[in-house]
């Protein structure tokens, strides 16, 4: 039995994945230029991820919608399907799951893996391990990953970016500085335009040029970053992959529109849509909340929020939309038109503790449908089934 003196670490990072969502649950969007942020019309928008074809055409995320139609006025612009990223999140992280039980998500579309203790269950093979899990997710959900695989998570992370879409990367063990230091500092996870500016001003211009200074000069031009450049120059960092948990103070959502409203109809859906899926994470992991908070950010972008709490603890919509709902209209008072809404649930409580049913409302029975609904959307898709409040709405 091979002895391992080091961890093996993946960081898997799906491949334009809100694209890739859209592609395998409408596959005639496939094979041209995909621009997931706004239809040709929300000339107000910006792009929230094209897929590779569009990629290829010089669109990139957060480029505003109306260059990225200059570039590609062949290309398919959709708005993004409200739900669906976060199900195939879910799904993803599931199938991580089979394979590990030592998952850490850090987005929505990446997580890092240790899977040092269940390699045995592979032939020791690292490669073949980050193989299965990639034809995995390709075969039973239609989208696509990358995995960097090392010994420490800076350097799987650069891995993952390496061989896109769906590659695999090894950062050689032990020999991670060598293998670093030819690549461009916009490698380096995290550094930004202005980072970059200030590094390439000193002749850094390679990962292994960071190592031309001391610790004092970093300290002095760059400043908090200091300890991570350099090492990321060494090719050293953390091995700790820390085990996604459940447990939390608060769970929230919120969503901003395409333009700034002020049609209660229209919020008053949507405040009960995030409601929903607030309530069905809570029931997901047997908690309940009796303070909600809503919050509001406004057409000048001024953000203001108002909490209630009551006097039970619950894990069902209605038990807090008619608060929500006046929270909102308070918040509404102003006449502003507003470009945002969120919805915070806090005051967790796991399980039935500090329980007070209210007597004259049938819980046991709207707790068990609502169970029912939660495992069709599960099943198939969260929109699968909708109530009245939260069908679109046409102006």
């Amino acid at each position: 039995m091979p002895v391992l003196s080091h961890r093996i670490i993946f960081h898997i990072d799906m491949d334009a994945f809100f694209a890739s969502c859209e592609e395998a649950i409408n596959p005639v969007l496939r094979g041209k230029p995909l621009i997931v942020g706004g239809t040709k019309e929300d000339r107000r928008s910006i792009v929230a991820c094209p897929n590779y074809a569009a990629r290829a055409k010089g669109i990139r995320t957060a480029m505003p919608l109306a260059k990225a139609l200059l570039l590609a006025p062949e290309g398919n612009f959709i708005r993004s399907t409200r739900g669906l990223y976060s199900d195939y999140s879910k799904k993803v992280r599931d199938i991580f799951y089979k394979y590990t039980p030592v998952v850490q998500p850090v987005s929505v579309d990446e997580a890092f893996l240790d899977v040092t203790d269940v390699l045995y269950m592979h032939n020791y093979n690292h490669t073949e391990l980050a193989e299965k899990i990639k034809n995995d997710i390709k075969s039973s959900l239609k989208i696509t990953c990358s995995i960097g695989i090392a010994a420490n998570k800076i350097c799987a992370k650069i891995g993952s970016k390496m061989n896109k879409p769906d590659g695999i990367t090894v950062i050689p063990f032990g020999r991670e500085k060598e293998f670093l230091s030819g690549l461009t500092i916009d490698k380096i996870p995290g550094a930004g335009k202005a980072t970059q500016e200030k590094l390439k001003k000193y002749g850094i211009i390679y990962i292994g040029d960071l190592l031309k200074y001391d610790r004092s000069f970093y300290e002095k031009e760059i400043g908090i970053h200091t300890s991570f450049l350099l090492n990321v120059a060494s090719g050293t960092s953390s091995n700790t992959v820390n085990e996604f948990k459940e447990d939390r103070k608060s769970l929230s959502k919120e969503n901003t529109f395409w333009e700034d409203t002020d049609d209660r109809e229209f919020l008053h859906a949507e405040l009960y849509y995030l409601m929903e899926r607030c309530c069905q994470k809570l029931r997901s992991i047997s908690t309940k909340s009796r303070t909600i908070t809503v919050k509001v950010k406004y057409f000048d972008f001024k953000v203001n929020q108002r909490s209630f709490t009551g006097k039970k603890y619950s894990n069902i919509e209605t038990d807090f939309y008619e608060d929500a709902v006046e929270l909102l209209e308070r918040m509404l008072s102003n006449k502003k038109k507003i470009r945002l809404i969120g919805i915070k649930f806090s005051e967790l409580v796991k399980g039935d503790e500090f329980m007070q049913e209210n007597l004259f409302d049938d819980t046991d029975k709207k707790e068990n449908l609502l169970k029912k609904i939660d495992k069709i959307r599960k099943k198939y898709n969260y929109d699968a089934v909708k109530f009245g409040r939260t069908f679109e709405f046409k102006k």
